[in-house]
């Protein structure tokens, strides 16, 4: 799925203010994945920051989406979605990025906490959620977001 800023703004919104990613496939965590990085990528390059405020009300929205109905699968979409929001957000909207990097952090932490079996496995896990989410926390430990150290069971 590849799509123009253009046709992201002008995607339907639903109740809660984020886009209405229905009609992009089963999974609106993976469908974001894609699409706020696009759409981050637009406002940090061409549209001035001005639409910061906007991405973050509906990251705000994601994350209180994915934190009421917390699974593997929707964390390991989630934190890929942050994690490539993270990287098209500039840092010099401090306030932005480090809201998103603390949501990162959180989601990874949780993730660990509830479906870690101490010993770096995700038992019961599917394969690609494991891979998505290990995939991320090596990216956002290359990027200095974590610590490597504390994320071997990735490695």
């Amino acid at each position: 799925m590849s799509m123009t800023a253009e046709e992201i703004k002008a995607l339907p919104r639903t109740e809660e203010g984020i886009f209405d990613l229905s009609g992009l496939g089963e999974d609106a965590y993976a469908a974001a994945a894609e699409i706020y990085p696009v759409y981050a990528a637009y406002e940090t390059e061409v549209n001035k920051k001005e639409g910061y405020p906007d991405i973050m009300a509906q990251m705000r929205v994601w994350d209180r989406k994915v934190n009421a109905d917390f699974t593997f699968a929707n964390a390991s979409a989630y934190v890929k979605l942050l994690l490539a929001t993270i990287q098209k957000i500039s840092p010099e909207i401090y306030e932005n990025y480090r809201e998103l990097v603390d949501m990162f952090r959180a989601a990874v932490k949780r993730t660990l906490s509830e479906y870690d079996n101490g010993k770096g496995a995700f038992d019961g896990q599917e394969r690609a959620c494991v891979e998505r989410f290990c995939a991320a926390v090596k990216d956002a430990c290359s990027l200095d977001l974590l610590l490597a150290e504390k994320y071997q069971m990735c490695f």
